[in-house]
């Protein structure tokens, strides 16, 4: 009966203990959550992931990169680095995740059926009215206002999305005879069987039912002070990354590049890869390894530039006279505010339709199309110049080496995740 009781207490003391270490081990657990210790914990942790992650996507690009067409098979790079993440151990909810240039993971973001690329975030706009992408983070969700704040502009480079839903109609089309686009005019075209940009472009629109384009005219680089006729040609050798932002000085004394014929590239009189807004534009999100981004940037394409005026006429937007929108000298209403004068980007809120500014007027704009063998087209008209005369729709022949300024399209192309 005596060893049955000390049984007892024994028992009823190992009770009261376990309490005692639960009630103990709750305060603990409060006082490290209250301290942050635990977020701190778990901070460390994601960095870890993130910076492993990082270290992996690195790995997967350039071992895909040195693979031949035969060794890649039918598996494209997306699958190869989702592949690599797995065995890298990480869970199949965390492998549709990608790396931008700082090592963040970020989930891939589908807006109205509209993927935003990889190291870019949906400032705000529906695709109907103009979709606007950022590749700053802080400009995430900030609204397509004129201004963001009344006092601080969007902090990143600004892109809409310009939708193509019938593939069949992404050509080239005189808006003015309502005819498709021939003769004279000619856009560059690849050597067959060659990779070139031009049909990446083609195969990206066609997949993802649209395209990115440049929300204002490119501005002069950060710290950057404006081209002259003396050192304009020096200044776009591909070092200087232009500002796709609102209140920049726009590029000017810009060339569309040389005058020395490339034949096997596109036929037509133009070096693409000498000093020139051909040559900036590229170089902005580049087609190479030091590109993080989900893009890659070119100059503007007709065929683009057209898909635009299309996506324009189909809501009802006069192609035909451009003085209610753009500045010109003959603008209208509020769009005749500042106008007949060269104007910083995005200076007139009434200058947009679908939120792209200056898209008519302000300034001529290179594209990559030519007319005959001695010209590179300029589209949207000038300042200088009439909106009736000259619209958004215009096309006008310059020499590739002179000195004019340029938008640039910043398209899906085989950079986009699959």
């Amino acid at each position: 009966m005596k060893t049955n009781k000390r049984k007892g207490i024994s028992l009823t003391v190992l009770v009261i203990t376990i309490i005692v270490m639960i009630i103990l081990a709750g305060a603990i657990l409060l006082s490290l959550n209250s301290s942050n210790i635990i977020d701190k914990a778990n901070e460390a942790t994601t960095k870890s992931n993130i910076s492993n992650a990082k270290q992996v996507v690195m790995l997967a690009n350039a071992e895909y990169e040195l693979m031949s067409d035969v060794e890649k098979g039918e598996k494209k790079l997306r699958q190869y680095i989702e592949d690599k993440l797995v065995e890298a151990g990480f869970k199949e909810n965390e492998i549709d995740n990608v790396i931008d240039g700082q090592g963040n993971l970020y989930k891939r973001t589908i807006v109205e059926g509209v993927v935003i690329p990889e190291g870019f975030f949906h400032v705000g706009g529906t695709k109907a009215e103009g979709l606007v992408i950022s590749d700053n983070v802080e400009d995430e969700g900030q609204g397509t206002t004129h201004q963001t704040n009344a006092e601080n502009f969007l902090k990143g480079n600004q892109f809409v999305w310009v939708p193509v839903e019938n593939f069949s109609e992404f050509v080239r089309y005189d808006f003015k005879s309502n005819t498709t686009l021939g003769g004279s005019y000619r856009e560059i075209i690849p050597e067959a069987g060659k990779d070139r940009e031009v049909e990446k472009m083609y195969a990206s629109v066609e997949k993802y039912k649209g395209f990115y384009v440049g929300r204002y005219e490119a501005g002069i680089a950060e710290g950057m002070t404006k081209p002259t006729s003396s050192n304009g040609l020096a200044l776009a050798d591909g070092s200087n990354l232009p500002q796709i932002k609102q209140g920049i000085d726009v590029w000017g004394n810009i060339p569309w590049g040389g005058t020395t014929s490339v034949k096997a590239y596109d036929g037509y009189q133009g070096d693409d890869s000498a000093n020139g807004a051909v040559k900036v534009a590229r170089s902005v999100y580049p087609n190479n390894l030091s590109n993080t981004r989900g893009v890659v940037s070119h100059l503007i394409y007709g065929v683009q530039w057209d898909a635009i005026m299309r996506w324009y006429k189909n809501s009802g937007i006069n192609l035909k006279n451009s003085e209610t929108y753009g500045n010109y000298s003959d603008s209208i209403g509020e769009a005749s505010t500042g106008r007949g004068e060269l104007q910083k980007t995005g200076h007139n809120a009434a200058w947009q339709k679908k939120n792209i500014y200056d898209l008519a007027g302000n300034i001529w704009e290179w594209t990559m199309e030519a007319y005959t063998s001695l010209s590179r087209v300029n589209r949207g008209g000038h300042y200088s110049n009439g909106g009736t005369l000259y619209p958004v729709s215009n096309r006008y022949g310059t020499n590739p080496s002179f000195r004019w300024y340029y938008r640039f399209s910043c398209c899906s192309l085989y950079k986009v995740a699959t």
